[in-house]
């Protein structure tokens, strides 16, 4: 468990530093939302602008939370939970697709045998929760991912695991949103769908810490 978890925070490392960019264009960003939120573009190219930005989160440092609560407030939460359904995972199972089809041989290259052998027993005991409980929180979500397939979880896990943590997320996301645009608070709620994550994030890293702390 212990290197099954020292794993998961070195992914999550290394999908975190495109964020550093990121923060740089925090200013720009906030008044682009802005002005998308006055004037809004058509529901049809936002539903499909939705479903492309969410599937490229594995490539792009998307704040995934963020874009759902801000299309949260302009096309529902209906139409808001279903189009995020569908981008998370179209990107997640991409990701999977492709760490399952050379993450083992990397893998290989990487670990001795028979660490790699209680790498995945580790991973076929864990990747439910792991998966579920990391679904909301940025980077880590990815890091999960990517390394169930490098470990060879089942296609049958990592589908209906994924299937039941977006549509929690995207649903959350997509009230918080509608909710705020109805309620004229969208600027906290952007705010809220940044930080709690994060909050999320830390708090969930820190206790991985410990529990490998502990196992070892």
């Amino acid at each position: 468990m212990r290197s099954l978890i020292r794993l998961v925070l070195v992914v999550a490392i290394l999908l975190g530093l495109p964020l550093l960019t990121v923060s740089l264009w925090s200013g720009p960003l906030e008044h682009w939302f802005e002005a998308w939120r006055q004037s809004p573009p058509p529901a049809g190219w936002l539903v499909a602008a939705l479903v492309a930005v969410l599937a490229a989160d594995i490539l792009l440092p998307v704040p995934s939370g963020p874009v759902i609560t801000l299309a949260g407030g302009q096309l529902g939460i209906a139409l808001t939970a279903a189009s995020a359904w569908v981008g998370l995972m179209l990107g997640g199972v991409a990701a999977f697709a492709v760490t399952k089809r050379w993450g083992p041989a990397v893998a290989r290259r990487l670990a001795a045998p028979e660490e790699l052998d209680n790498l995945r027993a580790t991973a076929h005991e864990h990747d439910v929760w792991l998966l579920l409980v990391t679904r909301p929180l940025p980077i880590l979500a990815e890091a999960t991912v990517l390394l169930c397939g490098a470990l060879d979880t089942r296609w049958s896990r990592l589908l209906w695991t994924l299937s039941v943590g977006n549509a929690a997320v995207a649903t959350a996301f997509a009230v918080l949103g509608s909710q705020a645009e109805e309620h004229e608070w969208m600027a906290t709620a952007i705010v809220l769908s940044v930080v709690v994550p994060l909050a999320g994030t830390w708090v969930v890293r820190h206790r991985l810490k410990r529990r490998a702390e502990v196992a070892g």
